[in-house]
C-alpha cells in the first residue's frame, strides 16, 4: 500500500514538473535527478522505518523518475544526442548519490 501510494504522488508530481518546463527532454531529466537526490537523501542521510524507506525509495522515487521516457529520448533523437544525453543523466546522477554518501571529516 506504501509503494502505490508513494509511486501515485511521484507519478503525479512528475506529470506537473514535465509539462511545465520549457521541454520533455529538459523535464524527463530533472525528475530523474529529482528523484536520485530523493532516494538518495533518503537513503544515506535519514533514519528513517522501512516503511518510510519503501514508500520514499520505491514508491514516491520510483514513480517520480522515469526510465521509459529516457529510454523513448534517446532513441528517438539523433544516435550522438542520445548518448550524450544518457551520459549525462547517469553521471549526474552518479554524482548527487556520491556527494550524498561522502562521510564527514574525522
Amino acid at each position: 500500500a506504501l509503494v502505490s501510494l508513494g509511486g501515485t504522488l511521484g507519478s503525479l508530481l512528475r506529470w506537473l514538473v514535465i509539462e511545465n518546463v520549457p521541454s520533455e527532454a529538459f523535464g524527463v531529466f530533472v525528475v530523474n535527478q529529482l528523484g536520485v537526490l530523493v532516494a538518495g537523501t533518503v537513503a544515506y542521510k535519514l533514519a528513517l522505518s522501512e516503511s518510510r524507506r519503501t514508500f520514499w525509495i520505491s514508491g514516491f522515487a520510483g514513480g517520480f523518475t522515469t526510465m521509459s521516457s529516457l529510454a523513448f529520448l534517446m532513441q528517438s533523437s539523433s544516435v550522438l544526442y542520445g548518448f550524450f544525453y544518457g551520459l549525462l543523466s547517469l553521471l549526474c546522477s552518479i554524482a548527487i548519490l556520491k556527494l550524498l554518501n561522502r562521510k564527514a571529516p574525522a
